[in-house]
């Protein structure tokens, strides 16, 4: 996944720049590409794999991983890609996916597009259309936010049990795919400093979001894994304003 996943986005980007970092961590170890350059402002592609740790909600010990990438396109009219996927491969095994647009210059037309790639996703496996969003704009708000920064045009899959990979791949592959699409539609339209403007807020909402109310973050600071400069790599956007 973050093989394919970071040589599109290099392609998509036209003149990025691609590097990686990774990091031991205590039973286990993560990895970060990163992709700056043309028409990707940022990407970030994190895999974090972990052995025999424990969580207080579960009995005994497992083994983990995340699986995740934040997408900052530099032009305003294409959307933020959130992509958060985890799961546990030893143990009581489980797996959760929130996926979402997170837009700055709205494009409704896109949206439409990407909800209707989803709404295949949902009839081919049996799953209620708007059951398997719910939540996405919940999850994805503060109190003092105007509107969510999700627009629940992707996913929010939880518990997803082993006989419901070929879902969860599929999900996963299908709003990949159609996020690339937007990116290429849009990357070279015109935009004006309003709308830049636009997509500085988004990412300064996504900021205080990702570092006030996330709940796997707060749990992974209390614990000490992963170090503040993994999750900085890993979340902060590359511009910002508040």
């Amino acid at each position: 996944m973050k093989q394919k996943a970071s040589e599109r986005l290099l392609e998509i980007s036209g003149v990025g720049k691609l590097s990686k970092r990774t990091w031991n961590l205590p039973q286990g170890q993560a990895e970060i590409i990163l992709i700056r350059g043309g028409a990707i402002e940022k990407a970030a592609i994190m895999h974090m794999v972990r052995q025999g740790v424990t969580r207080p909600d579960i009995t005994g010990d497992i083994d983990s991983f995340v699986y995740q990438m934040e997408v900052f396109p530099e032009n305003p009219y294409c959307p933020m890609g959130h992509f958060n996927t985890e799961g546990i491969t030893r143990g009581p095994r489980f797996y959760n996916m929130n996926l979402d647009l997170f837009p700055a210059a709205k494009v409704e037309e896109d949206l439409e597009s990407m909800k209707a790639a989803m709404d295949v996703v949902a009839d081919r496996f049996g799953r209620d259309r708007d059951k398997m969003r719910e939540g996405l704009d919940e999850h994805y708000t503060m109190e003092h936010f105007t509107a969510p920064l999700a627009t629940k045009v992707g996913c929010k899959l939880m518990n997803l049990k082993y006989e419901d990979l070929k879902l969860f791949f599929n999900a996963y592959e299908t709003f990949f795919g159609s996020y690339l699409d937007i990116i290429i539609k849009r990357r070279e339209s015109a935009y004006t400093k309003s709308e830049m403007q636009l997509k500085l807020e988004r990412n300064g909402k996504w900021l205080q979001y990702m570092t006030l109310k996330d709940g796997a973050i707060k749990m992974a600071r209390e614990r000490g894994v992963p170090p503040p400069e993994l999750l900085i790599e890993m979340g902060f956007p590359p511009s910002a304003t508040f």
